[in-house]
């Protein structure tokens, strides 16, 4: 068939194929590159949006943090939270803050163990667990005392528990009851 074609048609089909050829092969070699680059481009894009971000909020973070630590300095100065250095230390401070509560409205303390201190939004959480024994009226008020005292303290995870359950009062004595809870309050992180 190609013999049937004089020489110019021949020059212009060896041409078509070498041209063919040509793109056919820059296809398979530079195709390849090609699609990896623009998947690369599209990740350099996604990185360069996620900087220009990035660098938006460390701007607007430089700007409130001097607010931040004025706020953080006022509630430090409040006086409502631990005074204490350290978190064991804490844990005496607030074991002492029970004993002299629970000792001024005639409750006894039975036993008071520190759990173990946590971080919470920039303040150390010092818990107690605490029982307490005394008549129902003594352990309300100690309870009272110990959630509207200065230092901010939460009760958690109550229990009463009469200690003479079934048998009746004599003469109508108040029976000692024992109480049981956890105590929270916070002491600001040490920066």
């Amino acid at each position: 068939m190609i013999e049937k074609l004089d020489r110019k048609q021949q020059r212009h089909l060896a041409i078509g194929i070498l041209a063919g050829v040509v793109i056919a092969t820059l296809l398979v070699t530079a195709g390849p590159v090609w699609l990896a680059n623009s998947s690369r481009q599209a990740l350099l894009d996604d990185a360069y949006e996620r900087l220009q971000r990035y660098q938006r909020i460390a701007t607007r973070d430089a700007e409130l943090l001097p607010q931040y630590e004025a706020q953080l300095q006022k509630q430090r100065q409040a006086g409502n939270h631990l005074r204490s250095e350290t978190s064991a230390v804490a844990g005496a401070e607030l074991q002492g803050i029970v004993k002299a509560i629970s000792t001024a409205n005639q409750a006894q303390i039975m036993s008071t163990q520190v759990l173990p201190v946590s971080e919470q939004n920039g303040f150390l959480r010092v818990a107690l667990k605490v029982r307490l024994r005394g008549d129902l009226p003594a352990i309300l008020r100690s309870l009272y005392d110990m959630e509207t005292n200065d230092v901010y303290m939460f009760v958690d995870d109550l229990m009463l528990r009469d200690n003479m359950a079934g048998s009746r009062p004599i003469n109508g004595q108040v029976r000692p009851m024992d109480a049981e809870f956890e105590l929270v309050a916070y002491m600001p992180e040490v920066s």
